[in-house]
């Protein structure tokens, strides 16, 4: 980074506040529900009030972190159930406050606002932006700021942390799995985490619904010019009764094959968006992709929504890039 985090100073906010509001980014994932949840524990240690809300329910793979029934969802009466204001407001893994959805309105509410991420596209909207586009997880950023704040690291805090960077690796398989990231799990390993324990839980507790939906994702995917193609429409969706929450792998499966440069999913939500993610094996960097259509990410994981298009025409688009940037990567 050019500038130094500003780690000792959030830790010295964080301690001073009397109450501290924490959100995520829509669908959470394991890395930014591991930092929330963590540091309501770090501030449980301390004697904070923490209040935290997220515009999407925990998913359920997700349901076993310590503390997770605390999170609350996006519902009528949850601005009742929150205080009118707050000292502190943190939020996790977004570009922009726009990333949490109509909770990031909710940051309105707090005198100091701590953006903690490691994505690319971040803008730094913060009073204090905790931003480090070269941490693998920011699980391991939020590790930093506990140290920081001298709280001890207990085994709940471990499994929070570990979901984080065991999912944000892929298992331990993508390119951000570093010897810093591996000697990380070993420390929480040695705080208590059971790694078999977690594994289990998030992927091996799955409802025959996601089983079902990734038939139906599995029977469109297709190769073209290295590129593997799958897809699901939310007629595919109704039919099963799948989730949002269950397709969170599904292009893993197309990243899997054998001779593919990149992997793109794309999804049709209830509200007719497409929604694409996109996965890579080469030295094609898919958030370069996904950033033509306002979206971002990794190098290695990205993603980006259409809206007013269909399927087909948004394959089209992505396809066109794709190939742009494949001209461009063989041209260096």
């Amino acid at each position: 980074m050019a500038n130094p985090l500003p780690i000792a100073a959030v830790a010295r906010v964080l301690a001073s506040s009397r109450s501290v509001f924490l959100t995520v980014h829509q669908r959470p994932d394991g890395d930014a529900l591991g930092s929330q949840l963590a540091i309501a524990l770090m501030l449980k240690k301390l004697g904070i009030r923490c209040f935290m809300a997220n515009e999407d329910p925990v998913p359920e793979r997700y349901r076993f972190m310590p503390l997770s029934r605390r999170i609350i969802s996006r519902h009528p009466s949850v601005l009742r159930r929150l205080p009118a204001h707050f000292d502190t407001a943190v939020i996790i893994e977004c570009g922009t406050s726009k990333r949490a959805g109509k909770e990031g309105t909710l940051l309105r509410r707090a005198r100091t606002v701590i953006n903690l991420d490691h994505h690319l596209n971040n803008t730094n909207y913060g009073t204090y932006n905790i931003v480090d586009t070269s941490s693998p997880a920011v699980v391991m950023l939020t590790d930093a700021l506990r140290e920081v704040m001298g709280i001890p690291l207990t085994r709940d805090m471990a499994v929070n942390f570990y979901v984080g960077i065991y999912t944000e690796t892929g298992g331990f398989r993508y390119s951000n799995t570093t010897p810093e990231v591996l000697r990380f799990a070993s420390r929480l390993i040695e705080a208590g985490v059971n790694p078999r324990w977690v594994g289990e839980q998030v992927y091996e507790k799955i409802p025959l619904r996601r089983h079902k939906l990734l038939a139906r994702a599995l029977e469109s995917l297709e190769v073209r010019e290295g590129v593997a193609w799958m897809s699901l429409t939310r007629k595919d969706t109704a039919a099963v009764g799948g989730r949002e929450e269950d397709m969170e792998d599904f292009i893993e499966n197309a990243r899997a094959l054998r001779g593919i440069r990149v992997a793109v999913f794309l999804r049709e939500t209830p509200r007719g968006e497409i929604r694409a993610s996109f996965r890579t094996k080469s030295n094609i960097p898919v958030n370069s992709i996904a950033e033509k259509f306002g979206g971002g990410g990794h190098a290695y994981a990205a993603g980006c929504t259409f809206t007013g298009i269909g399927m087909e025409e948004a394959r089209r688009r992505i396809a066109a890039v794709i190939r742009a940037q494949s001209k461009v990567r063989r041209r260096a």
